[in-house]
């Protein structure tokens, strides 16, 4: 999944908006639903202010705006509650592109942020079905241990990255400041 992935499409709905004076819902809904999984949240919250407000009565766009309120707020459950709704298909792929990213950053952000983490809490927070979340775990490498009855979930130790390099720019920092104060 890369980023350019619908740019053609959004310079088509952009050039729509500003050209035609009326516009439907459609429209907004398409340029909401790609602007969030493009991480263009400051474009998304302007979007929403232009919106016409007879408009945002529209039930996708205001769950569209719930899901962006989530990302600004960096509230995964909140954005994982808020994406279980049934979309149309004008915006049905954006949002399960911007789903399965939001996914892939999560189990990023867990595995460097925990050692371990309970599989209920991990469910809980990614709205995932059991089976989901196995696959997932699987995928990535984390190991399942139990503890009594719960699951522990272990993601893939990762590698520190060497840190020659920043002894070597701290070594050069140090000669420099040694240099300057002679």
């Amino acid at each position: 999944m890369h980023l350019n992935k619908y740019s053609e499409l959004v310079e088509r709905l952009e050039n729509e908006e500003f050209e035609q004076v009326e516009l439907g819902a459609e429209v907004y809904q398409q340029l909401l639903a790609i602007y969030l999984y493009q991480n263009k949240l400051a474009d998304a919250k302007l979007l929403w202010m232009r919106i016409p407000a007879k408009l945002k009565e529209d039930k996708e766009l205001i769950q569209l705006n719930l899901l962006n309120l989530a990302l600004q707020n960096n509230n995964y459950a909140d954005f994982f509650k808020n994406i279980k709704y049934e979309w149309s298909e004008r915006v049905k792929s954006p949002v399960d592109d911007l789903l399965a990213k939001q996914r892939e950053e999560l189990f990023k952000l867990m595995s460097s942020a925990y050692v371990s983490i309970y599989q209920h809490n991990l469910l809980e927070l990614s709205l995932m079905s059991e089976d989901e979340l196995k696959k997932a775990c699987e995928a990535l490498n984390w190991t399942e241990e139990l503890d009594g009855d719960r699951v522990i979930l272990k993601p893939k130790v990762q590698e520190a990255p060497a840190s020659r390099g920043n002894d070597d720019q701290l070594l050069k920092l140090t000669e420099f400041v040694t240099f300057l104060e002679n």
